[in-house]
């Protein structure tokens, strides 16, 4: 795996628990460099997002100490060691360390690379991380050309670890998992009047619509290693956690449902009204 992170010229990163400096260049390097990844954070850096909701488009996993907690549309781990064994679940390019502090420190030693925006300011932090140029296992690989944001002059630099602490991975990696979080696309499904297709139906539109709408968490976690299922990706489709438009055709097979006799157009927001109605 990866992380990503804007340091100031101390490597420092936040001051009141919020960023240095809010920079669009980085916001859209941010953007750009984490699309389609799974996502690592500490619970701080959850709730610091607007509205305190996990960022739209990506799998979300935080590292939170607190029993119960389900967060929706996230996955919760409530120790390292949990952790790390559903991180190796994911293919190791997939997956991008974004915060905070505590979160850096310790995974930093399991990251391959690591994407750093460089303030020449001192932002005068209250939360750092290790140098990585003090680092002897750490070098740069790749640095951008210089820009300015009004007068703070940031380059994007790719370090590169070159012992880093391996991870136990799985034999078989969960595919592309921000495809079930991005916007959906309206969907034509058969109808039939059976009533245990409609009860299956019900529950994977609701997995396609609202993907882990209840959160998935620490003990569910624990329930997916004593599954044997062989993906993270294929327990959560078992589940009814997650859906695509492809497992709608399965389930019209699985019913003998002909697509061709009848079918609904469905978008997200006539679901949503469907579901406020009942």
């Amino acid at each position: 795996m990866k992380f990503i992170v804007a340091v100031d010229e101390k490597w420092g990163i936040g001051k009141n628990g919020d960023l240095l400096l809010s920079i669009p260049g980085d916001m859209q390097y941010f953007r750009e460099t984490t699309r389609n990844a799974v996502l690592v954070m500490g619970y701080n850096t959850l709730i610091s997002f607007p509205n305190s909701k996990p960022l739209p488009g990506r799998l979300n996993i935080v590292l939170a100490d607190i029993e119960g907690l389900k967060v929706p549309r996230t996955v919760v781990c409530n120790s390292m060691d949990q952790l790390l064994k559903l991180i190796g679940c994911f293919d190791p390019d997939d997956v991008f360390v974004i915060g905070g502090g505590s979160i850096y420190r310790q995974l930093m030693p399991y990251c391959r690379g690591a994407h750093i925006t460089k303030m020449r300011f001192c932002g005068d932090a209250d939360t750092s991380i290790p140098s990585l140029d003090e680092k002897p296992e750490w070098s740069a690989a790749e640095e951008s050309e210089t820009y300015e944001h009004e007068g703070i002059k940031y380059s994007f630099v790719i370090y590169r670890n070159a012992a880093p602490t391996e991870i136990a991975l799985s034999e078989q990696f969960s595919s592309d998992m921000s495809v079930y979080f991005k916007k959906k696309a309206d969907l034509t499904v058969p109808y039939a009047d059976d009533a245990a297709y409609k009860k299956e139906l019900k529950a994977l539109l609701r997995a396609y619509f609202k993907p882990l709408a209840d959160g998935f968490g620490a003990e569910d976690v624990d329930s997916f290693f004593a599954s044997g299922s062989p993906t993270f990706e294929s327990y959560l489709k078992e589940k009814k956690l997650i859906a695509s438009a492809e497992d709608f055709t399965a389930l019209a097979e699985k019913y003998s449902v002909d697509a061709n006799a009848k079918t609904v157009n469905i978008s997200k927001e006539t679901y949503l009204l469907l579901e406020e109605m009942q």
